[in-house]
């Protein structure tokens, strides 16, 4: 629904809970991640599916209750929403700690172009490269939040 919500239902009631996160830790990871070479960056929204393939608009899953023409209509109204990576485990993360006063960011590879198709056919020694990217930006965040580098 391109909400910043999370909604859990607890002793039997539907409770709606914010996932806004903090702005200045993405500017911050923007900033830094332009100190790392080859760490290609963008702030957007992320958005949190149920699943896999039907909840991410697939073509390609065992069930599909869609066309093609269906798909990419959703994924241009996703992208003009500001969604630019989608998965499957941010909304909870990003509700507990907006309920906690924590601050706090969701750092993802976005792995292929939706509109070019749902297969991910990029060589696999790239796919361990671009695993380790969040890695390495989140690491030099908190080296340089706790001044063991300038």
């Amino acid at each position: 629904f391109f909400k910043p919500q999370f909604d859990q239902v607890v002793l039997g009631k539907v409770i709606i809970r914010s996932t806004e996160l903090d702005e200045d830790v993405a500017q911050e990871l923007l900033q830094y991640s332009s100190e790392l070479p080859d760490i290609p960056t963008v702030i957007g929204n992320t958005m949190c599916t149920h699943d896999f393939y039907e909840g991410q608009g697939r073509l390609d899953g065992a069930l599909c209750s869609f066309s093609t023409e269906e798909k990419l209509e959703y994924l241009r109204k996703a992208n003009e929403a500001g969604v630019r990576n989608i998965e499957m485990e941010s909304t909870v993360f990003a509700a507990m700690c907006r309920v906690c006063n924590l601050k706090a960011a969701v750092v993802c590879v976005t792995l292929l172009n939706r509109f070019e198709g749902d297969q991910i056919s990029t060589p696999h020694d790239v796919l361990l490269e671009f695993q380790q990217r969040p890695q390495r930006l989140v690491a030099h965040f908190i080296k340089k939040r706790l001044g063991l580098i300038s």
